[in-house]
């Protein structure tokens, strides 16, 4: 009797695998060829923002490896974060801002955005900076026009005010070219990298003055 209701259990799943197969046969019609093609979306050429190779900046190209630079300089020159520690270390003398201004540039950073970071730091506030429109230089000129947006929000765990947005204009005296900073040995780069610094700063890009607009 065992043995009987065995087969028979045998025959009955046997026959519920042969509908699921003919229910999936009618789902998927194998004689349309459909595919699935699996894509990664790599919203960025940075590293830290796409799961393939990042670009060369030959493929980049001049002028976009420069705008690049001029938009992470921008983002170190205003952004806050509710940290003191972090303003701490963005005015030390090796920071990414520092190597990538001149003496007089990151002094007059210090005296003016870096302390009025360090009180929104201080007040646990926070604020983004982004470049907005292009970045160009007339014809003719020595500076770089930079339009730039900054969005703060001054209060923490807040989500009933509003944050603040201004915008400004940056005119940069820039010193640009392609590649590695002159000068400096590959080992001497590749330690730095190596110890997890900011890789913006070993390019050949400096800003000499800087005019508020």
């Amino acid at each position: 009797m065992k043995k009987v209701l065995l087969f028979l259990l045998g025959i009955l799943l046997l026959v519920l695998t042969g509908g699921v197969i003919y229910l999936t046969g009618g789902i998927f019609d194998a004689g349309m060829n459909q595919r699935v093609y699996p894509y990664f979306f790599q919203p960025d050429n940075l590293s830290e923002r796409r799961p393939g190779v990042p670009q060369t900046a030959e493929y980049l190209g001049d002028t976009q490896f420069m705008d690049l630079l001029v938009q992470k300089y921008v983002t170190e020159y205003f952004y806050a974060a509710p940290d003191p520690e972090n303003i701490a270390r963005r005015m030390r003398s090796d920071s990414v801002l520092a190597l990538m201004s001149a003496p007089s540039v990151f002094e007059n950073w210090i005296e003016t955005q870096g302390a009025e970071i360090q009180k929104l730091a201080s007040d646990k506030s926070m604020r983004v900076a982004r470049v907005i429109d292009r970045i160009y230089q007339p014809e003719g000129g020595r500076y770089w026009v930079v339009n730039y947006e900054l969005t703060t929000w001054e209060k923490p765990n807040d989500f009933d005010a509003a944050p603040v947005v201004t915008r400004g204009t940056m005119y940069m005296d820039i010193t640009y070219e392609m590649g590695m900073r002159p000068l400096v040995e590959l080992d001497v780069l590749h330690e730095y990298l190596e110890r997890g610094y900011d890789p913006a700063a070993v390019f050949h890009f400096n800003v000499n003055r800087i005019i508020q607009g």
